[in-house]
């Protein structure tokens, strides 16, 4: 019997070729577009779990307030905390702390002089424990020994690469230099190449460091022996991590942390509130940011990631339905002829049922080729290392079979069941009629679609929106010829800034040069400081807390901030080091005028200083746009270490430009390594998830709507074809070419109203609470709704339009003869 289905099957598919080429095609984009969905939903909630024993693995941190009643929530805890519990804890087995110290590290290859600058999260200091709690995959070296010397460094196959041109450098010299750690470049030996860290882990360090390199430093400038510092109590922090007993009450540990917090900091203890998280719930953590440089993701966007998989889904199936249905008088006589001679209901149930299993799965293993033609592309664009593992992993591949069997079922159930209750002998009479209870069907199912399909342009539309208003800040205007180079933090000397300076501008089509601060504020080694200032011409003692932007004279021009009142800057005046150019919310935290403030004394308590104000620059955010723009003062002065050198391109020629100013800068500073990258570089990372979710959404979005045209396209040949004679018969009775066309289109544009009732109102409430989460957004607008409707109407009248142009022009003698 089942060789019986599968003949059978096999010729239904040769007999209506297009039918089926239809069906497979819809449901393998639809497939490969789910299954890529779901890989990277799966890499995101893998996150993390490539460590020892990430289940039993938590991360200690604590929610601090300050002076002014004023909590936030860190990922760290002082270094005596972790070691501590472990003493008074049975289920704590194991206890591991890092260090991260901002700000770059130079790393020297001797034996070619070849120089790199680290960015923030390349180099960890670790303890000799990391190995027990943490991934490490150790590629050469002895795994027991890589931390056993203070000397020692362990390298990433990439940082191996960068440095040496080879992998295999075990025992081979490298030297180091960092502003804080040490004065001048200190010889380290290779002990270790590790593999290269996945791309869903927290933690993707490319040096390893042990961190007993932190004493000289420690001893030298705090006065204190790295025993000390990782005794502290509340003074010095670190990232800590314990390792739990299998069965370990969470619960406990939590109270164990509250109890050693009040008995060892006593009156200090009401500013503590300690907390565990567990390591795999670090990437989706939105109250704390577990490294600072690797920014925590929403599980928002993976639900509207799986939403969207399962609506390219549901499209799919509704094609296959939507032209089962369709095509099912067609085979009346068929279901008839085998009734008659004694086939069973369920019988021919079955045998729709098996079409349904082999399409889907003929689909499923185009799609898979599909998958793993577009993957690297995919990977490339998701920025995750995914790979034919990826793919081949059991819970992918079962989950595979599982959405291939029920969108076999579910696709094949009703035209199974509804070709399968046909009755013979008004099938044989010829008086069987399909009646409307079938059309209705499909209407709702194409209502259904073209709901859904405006609902992924109306979302796409303003996710778009909102990233263009993310580029239009004062900051992004230029942001793709601001250069910013590495200076402070121990690259190059505050002395050479002038000389260098002055070299660059020789060139006429570079029009600003300066020293600031890191721009805008992201990472940790740009962050900027919040100072405290006092106004005593109209507030006394009053004390604000103000964001505090510094930089060169030149600094404000470079990113051309709009004045609003008073001056810049001005090398005329050497006492502007100590004056301030302030922000429109600082003025509006003061209750005054921006001309009312110029002139006003203010001094910064930290630092003594005395000074004015002498301008007041219009707001910009200098920030992420999750947050409002705060307070800030601008000092004509430059930070200490944090220093960025900004050059000013013209848009064209940049490659040529970059090139000299290169030059340049190894004339002047020959033993500073040359580190650049642009401000639309900071950007992207700034808005790293926001943009990604733009992209993926923009191209799943497109593959869902051409699912659903594809489909459209196989209704409108099918109800063209069916409606031959019917249209012969009104061009005999006059009707003319758009009267015919109108007919055949009237239908769709009718659904897609009723869709449009359904889907612009949902897409109004999502879209509105998503935008919710930023401070500064855009309106939702009507233009927005409006293009989204024009969108699916223009897509569906050039989808139908071919066969109905087709139709419509038929000569009804052709279309009349059988009669």
């Amino acid at each position: 019997m089942l060789k019986n289905y599968f003949r059978v099957a096999i010729r239904g598919f040769i007999r209506q070729k297009g039918v089926a080429l239809f069906n497979i095609v819809g449901l393998a984009i639809g497939l490969a577009s789910a299954t890529l969905i779901f890989i990277y939903v799966q890499d995101e909630l893998r996150y993390d779990t490539m460590h020892p024993a990430p289940d039993l693995t938590f991360g200690i941190g604590h929610d601090f307030t300050n002076d002014r009643g004023e909590t936030t929530s860190r990922p760290t805890v002082p270094t005596g905390w972790g070691s501590l519990l472990q003493d008074q804890l049975p289920e704590v087995v194991d206890v591991f702390r890092y260090m991260h110290i901002g700000f770059p590290y130079s790393m020297r290859n001797p034996e070619s002089d070849n120089t790199l600058l680290t960015h923030d999260g390349e180099v960890l200091l670790v303890e000799k424990r990391y190995p027990n709690v943490m991934y490490f995959h150790l590629l050469l070296g002895e795994k027991d020994h890589v931390f056993s010397q203070l000397n020692s460094i362990v390298l990433s196959e990439t940082a191996a690469q960068r440095l040496f041109g080879a992998t295999d450098v075990v025992g081979r010299q490298l030297e180091m230099k960092h502003v804080f750690l040490t004065d001048e470049y200190i010889p380290l030996e290779v002990t270790g190449v590790m593999k290269d860290y996945p791309s869903n882990s927290h933690l993707q360090p490319d040096y390893l460091l042990p961190i007993e390199l932190l004493d000289y430093y420690l001893r030298k400038n705090v006065g204190i022996s790295l025993t000390d510092f990782l005794s502290s109590m509340d003074r010095y922090q670190a990232y800590t991590y314990v390792q739990l007993a299998e069965g370990a009450d969470i619960a406990n540990v939590e109270a164990g942390l509250q109890r050693m917090v009040k008995e060892h900091l006593q009156d200090k203890a009401s500013r503590y509130q300690p907390f565990v998280t567990n390591m795999t719930d670090f990437h989706f953590d939105e109250k704390v940011d577990w490294t600072r440089w690797n920014a925590s993701a929403s599980f928002d966007f993976i639900i509207l990631f799986s939403a969207i998989g399962l609506l390219i889904l549901l499209i799919a199936c509704i094609n296959y339905m939507n032209l089962a249905t369709a095509k099912s008088a067609k085979r009346s006589k068929e279901v008839g002829i085998r009734k008659t001679l004694g086939s069973s209901r369920w019988y021919l149930v079955g045998q729709f049922l098996l079409e349904s299993v082999l399409t889907t799965f003929i689909a499923l293993a185009l799609a898979l080729v599909l998958v793993a033609i577009v993957l690297p592309a995919f990977s490339t664009l998701a920025d995750k290392d995914l790979t034919w593992t990826s793919l081949l992993n059991g819970s992918i591949m079962g989950g595979l079979l599982l959405i291939g069997s029920v969108v076999a079922f579910v696709s094949g159930s009703y035209p199974a069941l509804f070709l399968s209750s046909f009755m013979p002998t008004k099938v044989l009479k010829g008086t069987f009629t399909l009646g409307k209870g079938p059309a209705y069907f499909r209407k709702t199912l194409v209502v259904i679609q073209f709901a859904v399909s405006v609902l992924l342009i109306v979302s796409t539309g303003v996710i778009l929106q909102q990233m263009e208003m993310l580029q239009s800040s004062k900051l992004y205007d230029q942001a793709d010829q601001i250069m910013s180079v590495r200076f402070g933090g121990g690259v190059a000397h505050l002395e050479r800034y002038q000389a260098l300076r002055n070299e660059i501008l020789n060139d006429p089509q570079i029009s600003e040069v300066a020293l600031g601060v890191n721009m805008p504020r992201r990472e940790n080694f740009g962050s900027l400081l919040e100072s405290s200032f006092v106004l005593p011409d109209i507030s006394g003692d009053q004390e604000y807390n103000w964001k505090h932007l510094r930089g060169d004279y030149h600094f404000p021009d470079v990113f051309d901030m709009e004045l609003i009142a008073g001056r810049s800057f001005d090398v005329q005046y050497v006492n502007d080091s100590t004056n301030y150019v302030i922000n429109e919310t600082a003025v509006r935290t003061l209750n005054m005028l921006p001309e009312e403030v110029i002139g006003l004394n203010i001094r910064n308590t930290a630092s003594g200083e005395d000074g004015q104000v002498i301008g007041v620059v219009k707001d910009f955010p200098f920030e992420s746009i999750y947050s409002s723009i705060k307070p800030m003062v601008i000092q004509g002065k430059p930070h200490r270490q944090n220093q960025i050198l900004y050059v000013k391109l013209p848009a064209k020629d940049l490659s040529s430009k970059i090139a000299k100013v290169e030059r340049i800068w190894k004339t002047i500073l020959p033993d500073a390594p040359f580190d650049f990258w642009f401000l639309s570089d900071e950007f992207g990372k700034m808005y790293y998830a926001e943009l990604k979710l733009s992209n993926l959404v923009r191209l799943f979005s497109v593959l869902a709507i051409l699912i659903a045209c594809l489909g459209l396209y196989g209704l409108a040949s099918y109800t063209a074809e069916q409606k031959t004679k019917e249209i012969g018969i009104r061009k005999v009775l006059g009707a003319s070419v758009p009267q015919i066309l109108w007919m055949l289109v009237a239908d769709f544009l009718k659904m897609i109203l009723v869709a449009c009732l359904i889907a612009l109102p949902l897409g109004y409430f999502l879209m509105g609470n998503w935008l919710q989460n930023f401070v500064y957004r855009i309106d939702l607008s009507w233009s927005v709704f409006a293009i989204s409707v024009a969108i699916i109407v223009g897509l569906t009248l050039l989808t139908v339009a071919y066969e109905s142009i087709k139709a419509s022009i038929v000569d009804p003698a052709k279309s009349l003869k059988n009669e």
